[in-house]
């Protein structure tokens, strides 16, 4: 099985930023620095270890996978990702539900 890459993508920052506050709020909403505590590690070697056995395409026919799980937090979270030239899987979008 063949180890990839993984790189995470201003745009994911930038989505991030968007979906959850800099600071964990009284109520425990995590922060951004809690989600990367704590999500993103597993996420990347769930992805550099078995890339294709954790995602599936976007859409049909789509150069776009997602790996859509169960976050730390109690959320479902997905993770859009693709494959970039340099054989590097990158991490771009992502929702939280």
């Amino acid at each position: 099985m063949q180890r990839r890459e993984v790189r995470v993508t201003d745009q994911f920052f930038d989505r991030l930023d968007d979906l959850l506050p800099a600071e964990r709020s009284a109520e425990g909403e995590p922060s951004t620095t809690d989600f990367l505590l704590h999500e993103i590690p597993s996420v990347i070697e769930r992805l550099a270890s078995m890339f294709e056995e954790v995602t599936m395409p976007a859409l049909p026919g789509s150069d776009v996978r997602v790996l859509i799980t169960a976050g730390v937090f109690g959320r479902i979270l997905a993770f859009y990702v693709a494959l970039a030239p340099d054989g590097w899987v990158e991490i771009f979008y992502l929702d939280i539900d």
